[in-house]
Protein backbone atom coordinates (compact mmCIF):
# COMPACT_ATOMS: atom_id res chain seq x y z
CA UNK A 1 0.00 0.00 0.00
CA UNK A 2 2.73 2.46 0.82
CA UNK A 3 4.13 1.62 -2.81
CA UNK A 4 0.82 3.04 -4.21
CA UNK A 5 1.20 5.82 -2.32
CA UNK A 6 4.81 6.82 -2.64
CA UNK A 7 4.29 6.52 -6.46
CA UNK A 8 1.56 8.84 -6.13
CA UNK A 9 3.24 11.29 -4.35
CA UNK A 10 6.14 11.26 -6.60
CA UNK A 11 3.33 12.16 -9.50
CA UNK A 12 1.64 14.33 -7.99
CA UNK A 13 4.89 16.35 -6.80
CA UNK A 14 6.19 16.32 -10.74
CA UNK A 15 2.51 17.28 -11.61
CA UNK A 16 2.55 20.08 -8.97
CA UNK A 17 6.09 21.37 -10.57
CA UNK A 18 4.71 21.24 -14.12
CA UNK A 19 1.30 23.50 -12.55
CA UNK A 20 3.88 26.07 -11.19
CA UNK A 21 5.72 26.61 -14.51
CA UNK A 22 2.20 26.32 -16.67
CA UNK A 23 1.46 28.86 -13.81
CA UNK A 24 4.16 31.24 -14.81
CA UNK A 25 4.18 30.65 -18.46
CA UNK A 26 0.15 32.21 -18.08
CA UNK A 27 2.09 35.22 -15.70
CA UNK A 28 4.17 35.80 -18.27
CA UNK A 29 1.58 36.32 -20.90
CA UNK A 30 -0.87 38.81 -18.96
CA UNK A 31 2.11 40.95 -18.22
CA UNK A 32 2.87 40.95 -21.51
CA UNK A 33 -0.54 41.39 -22.49
CA UNK A 34 -0.91 44.44 -20.10
CA UNK A 35 2.19 45.94 -21.01
CA UNK A 36 0.59 46.42 -24.96
CA UNK A 37 -2.84 47.65 -23.32
CA UNK A 38 -0.38 50.38 -21.98
CA UNK A 39 1.37 51.11 -25.02
CA UNK A 40 -2.51 51.18 -27.12
CA UNK A 41 -3.29 53.61 -24.08
CA UNK A 42 -0.77 56.00 -24.82
CA UNK A 43 -0.66 55.89 -28.60
CA UNK A 44 -4.53 56.43 -28.16
CA UNK A 45 -3.58 59.30 -25.95
CA UNK A 46 -1.04 61.09 -27.89
CA UNK A 47 -3.15 60.68 -31.15
CA UNK A 48 -6.19 62.60 -29.33
CA UNK A 49 -3.50 64.93 -27.77
CA UNK A 50 -2.11 65.82 -31.55
CA UNK A 51 -5.25 66.02 -32.55
CA UNK A 52 -7.10 67.91 -30.13
CA UNK A 53 -3.89 70.67 -30.39
CA UNK A 54 -4.23 70.59 -33.79
CA UNK A 55 -7.71 71.69 -33.77
CA UNK A 56 -7.67 74.26 -31.65
CA UNK A 57 -4.91 76.05 -33.97
CA UNK A 58 -5.91 78.23 -36.50
CA UNK A 59 -2.52 79.22 -37.87
CA UNK A 60 -2.58 76.11 -39.93
CA UNK A 61 -1.81 76.99 -43.31
CA UNK A 62 -2.57 74.36 -46.18
CA UNK A 63 0.64 72.31 -46.28
CA UNK A 64 1.02 72.35 -42.83
CA UNK A 65 -2.56 70.96 -42.99
CA UNK A 66 -1.66 67.99 -45.28
CA UNK A 67 1.05 67.19 -42.79
CA UNK A 68 -1.99 67.03 -40.04
CA UNK A 69 -3.30 64.67 -41.75
CA UNK A 70 -0.96 62.73 -43.05
CA UNK A 71 0.63 62.07 -39.42
CA UNK A 72 -2.59 61.49 -37.85
CA UNK A 73 -3.46 59.03 -40.60
CA UNK A 74 -0.14 57.10 -39.83
CA UNK A 75 -1.25 57.42 -36.08
CA UNK A 76 -4.91 55.89 -37.18
CA UNK A 77 -2.46 53.41 -39.01
CA UNK A 78 -0.36 52.58 -35.27
CA UNK A 79 -3.27 52.19 -32.91
CA UNK A 80 -5.22 50.14 -35.42
CA UNK A 81 -1.74 47.79 -35.54
CA UNK A 82 -1.52 47.86 -31.50
CA UNK A 83 -5.25 47.13 -31.65
CA UNK A 84 -4.41 44.09 -33.68
CA UNK A 85 -1.34 43.14 -31.55
CA UNK A 86 -3.37 43.35 -28.29
CA UNK A 87 -5.91 41.01 -29.70
CA UNK A 88 -3.09 38.69 -30.11
CA UNK A 89 -1.85 38.71 -26.88
CA UNK A 90 -5.18 38.36 -25.35
CA UNK A 91 -5.45 35.26 -27.39
CA UNK A 92 -2.03 33.82 -26.28
CA UNK A 93 -3.10 34.99 -22.31
CA UNK A 94 -6.36 32.78 -22.97
CA UNK A 95 -4.23 30.09 -23.94
CA UNK A 96 -2.02 29.86 -21.73
CA UNK A 97 -4.13 30.53 -18.38
CA UNK A 98 -6.44 27.67 -20.01
CA UNK A 99 -3.48 25.56 -20.02
CA UNK A 100 -2.58 26.57 -16.50
CA UNK A 101 -6.36 25.61 -15.46
CA UNK A 102 -6.23 21.88 -16.97
CA UNK A 103 -2.83 21.33 -15.09
CA UNK A 104 -3.97 22.96 -12.17
CA UNK A 105 -7.26 20.34 -12.55
CA UNK A 106 -4.75 17.92 -12.79
CA UNK A 107 -3.18 18.45 -9.62
CA UNK A 108 -5.72 18.82 -7.93
CA UNK A 109 -7.05 15.55 -8.53
CA UNK A 110 -3.91 13.67 -8.01
CA UNK A 111 -3.91 15.23 -4.62
CA UNK A 112 -7.78 13.95 -3.74
CA UNK A 113 -6.46 10.46 -4.68
CA UNK A 114 -3.25 10.82 -2.89
CA UNK A 115 -5.48 12.03 0.02
CA UNK A 116 -7.27 8.77 -0.11
CA UNK A 117 -4.58 6.33 -0.54
CA UNK A 118 -3.20 7.86 2.52
CA UNK A 119 -6.45 7.52 4.15
CA UNK A 120 -6.82 4.18 3.11
CA UNK A 121 -2.98 3.61 4.29
CA UNK A 122 -3.68 4.55 7.30
CA UNK A 123 -6.97 2.62 7.69
CA UNK A 124 -4.41 -0.36 7.14
CA UNK A 125 -2.17 0.00 9.56
CA UNK A 126 -4.41 0.58 12.22
CA UNK A 127 -6.07 -2.92 11.19
CA UNK A 128 -2.80 -4.10 10.96
CA UNK A 129 -1.86 -2.94 14.36
CA UNK A 130 -5.29 -3.69 15.99
CA UNK A 131 -4.23 -7.39 14.91
CA UNK A 132 -1.09 -7.16 16.11
CA UNK A 133 -2.14 -6.79 19.68
CA UNK A 134 -5.40 -8.93 19.07
CA UNK A 135 -2.48 -11.80 18.71
CA UNK A 136 -0.11 -10.98 21.84
CA UNK A 137 -2.97 -12.51 24.17
CA UNK A 138 -3.03 -15.29 22.42
CA UNK A 139 0.93 -15.51 22.30
CA UNK A 140 0.95 -15.06 25.74
CA UNK A 141 -1.55 -17.55 26.21
CA UNK A 142 0.32 -19.89 24.29
CA UNK A 143 3.71 -19.03 26.37
CA UNK A 144 1.76 -19.71 29.73
CA UNK A 145 -0.19 -22.67 28.61
CA UNK A 146 -0.75 -25.57 31.30
CA UNK A 147 0.57 -28.00 28.36
CA UNK A 148 3.77 -27.54 28.95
Amino acid sequence: MRDRSRKIGKITRLAAAEEQRFGELAGRARRALDEQKKRLGELNAFRQNYASRAATSTTLRAAHMQDYHNFVGRLDQAVKAQQQIVHDYEQRAAVHRQRWLAKRQRLESLQRVMEKCAAEDRVHEGRMEQKRLDDIPNALAHCFSPDD
